[in-house]
């Protein structure tokens, strides 16, 4: 009935004004089409490891400010450092422009500034947010989406530009990023494929650098208080790239040959565990009255014409029917062997309802395929995912042996004679559970308050 998947609910227009009405987050049907086809190729592996430099450079970036935090030994918020490293490599990927957000506040590009403080103009209750109930927010989103259009247009024009006069950078390398390959695909730059093509920046910039802050900090929490899911991460990243911990060590390698990633099976569990507990969003859908558009329930058929239709990622990771009794507790070792979150052909349809999914993945059992949707699934899955986990996986591996993290505030560990206590899970338990909150996606409530150390080891 709908060959690129149900359309998109008119709800979701309230990201209009962070990612634009052309976006391909927004658009249906071969309008959608013909948007994603001009970015499939850039956004390819094979593209993406020539990202590979950029992201080390700017992961040690990322360690430098860690290390003045452990130099410092005060408290900070790890959302800061996590959304600027994300921001930056998420700039150099999209339009090769280094947005400079960890050299200080003198020296960060307009366009982050303007992006950030678009985002901070949205209340935890955006979705009932509207120029009557907040005419201050209203009129400085307005001028902040007219700063970042106005940033952007001569951007995407210069790539145009240089795309079709074989322009290189410096004179001398083909620039390989996702808006430069993208618009080689586009004859003629009229004002509509301008709207559409920095529309599509605006998509990559929030998208790419969301995702993957939020990802960060709930696996670096989740690891600090989880000591067996450490240990075997570390013994994972030691076999991989050698007992040398120094992240310049394992840049080195990766720079050699960024494959490695792919054998740190482990480390892509957390990941996928971590985006299985903490999905930073869902998606919204909706057909119109009378398209005869019917859901299979227990009841019948139920005619969802004119509905909208939210699949709400939190509610289906957490699935008891799925992942058990252990549906709310965060084990990576549920995904060893089924790590991928782009390919998972060999999984099954349904739970076995004959074995025990008390820990879903355990035991042989394949989690069912829809069990799981983080970057969504089908046609409309995201586009930037197999990026999004390039760079976690690289930061992470440059990090998990260097620090150690101690939560402060919500979260802390709860203490016993002084010493944490481990619980039936391998977690140390906790005072007041780490819980999300709405900004635009779901995050970290407190920013992911957190003191830091340099790793005993």
């Amino acid at each position: 009935m709908f060959k690129y998947s149900v359309p998109k609910s008119p709800t979701a227009g309230m990201l209009i004004p962070i990612v634009g009405k052309k976006s391909i987050i927004l658009t249906n049907d071969e309008t959608w089409k013909h948007g994603r086809k001009k970015f499939n190729a850039a956004f390819a592996s094979s593209n993406l490891v020539t990202f590979m430099p950029k992201i080390l450079d700017k992961t040690m970036e990322f360690l430098a400010l860690l290390d003045g935090y452990v130099e410092s030994g005060e408290e900070f918020c790890l959302a800061e450092p996590c959304i600027q490293v994300t921001f930056d490599i998420i700039g150099l990927a999209v339009l090769n422009i280094d947005f400079k957000s960890m050299q200080g506040q003198d020296k960060v590009s307009v366009i982050v500034r303007a992006f950030r403080s678009l985002l901070s103009t949205f209340p935890r209750t955006f979705a009932f947010d509207n120029w009557f109930t907040n005419p201050k927010g209203h009129y400085r989103r307005i001028a902040l989406v007219k700063t970042l259009t106005a940033s952007l247009t001569p951007i995407v024009k210069e790539k145009f530009d240089m795309a079709h006069n074989n322009i290189r950078l410096d004179n001398k390398v083909v620039d390989r990023s996702v808006m430069a390959m993208g618009l080689r695909q586009v004859h003629t730059l009229t004002p509509q494929v301008l709207e559409e093509c920095v529309d599509a920046v605006k998509s990559f910039l929030f998208a790419g650098h969301d995702t993957t802050a939020v990802l960060l900090q709930w696996s670096i929490y989740e690891l600090s208080r989880t000591p067996r899911a450490l240990a075997a991460m570390r013994k994972e990243l030691d076999e991989v790239f050698g007992l040398d911990a120094d992240p310049k060590s394992v840049a080195k390698q990766l720079l050699e040959d960024s494959n490695k990633l792919q054998n740190l099976q482990y480390t892509s569990a957390v990941i996928k565990e971590s985006l299985r507990l903490y999905p930073p969003a869902g998606s919204a859908r909706m057909v119109a009255p009378g398209s005869d558009f019917r859901l299979n329930t227990k009841d019948g058929p139920l005619d969802v014409g004119g509905m909208v239709l939210y699949v709400c990622h939190y509610a289906v990771h957490r699935d008891p029917t799925v992942y058990g009794e252990t549906a709310d507790v965060w084990i990576p070792e549920r995904w060893l062997g089924q790590t991928s979150t782009t390919s998972e052909d060999y999984a099954p349809s349904s739970v076995d309802k004959d074995k025990n999914s008390s820990t879903a993945g355990a035991e042989g059992q394949k989690i069912p395929i829809s069990a799981w949707r983080a970057f969504e699934r089908g046609p409309r899955n995201c586009i930037g995912q197999e990026l999004a986990n390039l760079e976690a996986r690289a930061i992470l591996a440059m990090v998990a042996r260097r620090y150690d993290f101690t939560k402060i505030g919500i979260g802390s560990l709860a203490l016993k004679d002084g010493k944490p206590v481990l619980n039936q899970h391998g977690q140390f338990e906790v005072t007041k559970p780490l819980f999300g909150t709405f900004n635009v996606t779901m995050k970290p409530v407190d920013g992911t308050l957190m003191k830091i150390k340099y790793a005993s080891n």
